[in-house]
């Protein structure tokens, strides 16, 4: 469901609304697959991620469907992930990155950075930042266009 007065077809309702354009959805559709087959980044810090910034973003829907499932207690603590014992330093140091990247990515310091880099390299770590891009954008894409699940809709 949308506020969009058109959809196009598809299998959920954001492919409804992206497909509208259908040459620019099946470029992201393509992107946003490699992302989850790059394995340069752990899928689930990037789930985590996807996921913390569509909170942070207002999004009721996630585009695409490659990410694997988060852990329940995870999922449960997400929203104040810096004071849980169920996320790892790394993922800690990646939703910390992701969260500044979505604020303002010049804010993003050295101390910031480091343990990101540090533990997925050079390669990884621009990686990480092309599936932030995609998942910021997306997720404000979704929210934007109150792009939310069937049956959720207010």
């Amino acid at each position: 469901m949308t506020w969009l007065p058109e959809t196009a077809g598809g299998s959920d309702p954001f492919s409804r609304v992206f497909a509208l354009r259908p040459n620019l959805y099946e470029a992201w559709r393509e992107f946003e697959g490699l992302l989850w087959r790059d394995d340069r980044v752990d899928p689930n810090v990037l789930a985590l991620c996807q996921l913390r910034l569509a909170q942070r973003n207002g999004a009721r829907w996630l585009p695409g469907s490659a990410a694997p499932a988060v852990d329940e207690a995870k999922l449960a603590d997400l929203d104040a992930w810096w004071k849980s014992e169920h996320f790892t330093p790394l993922e800690k140091a990646c939703l910390r990155f992701a969260e500044q990247y979505a604020l303002d990515p010049s804010g993003i310091g050295d101390d910031d950075a480091r343990p990101v880099t540090e533990a997925l390299g050079d390669a990884g770590t621009v990686a990480f930042v092309e599936a932030l891009a995609i998942f910021d954008g997306f997720t404000r894409f979704c929210a934007m266009l109150d792009i939310v699940p069937e049956g959720d809709a207010q």
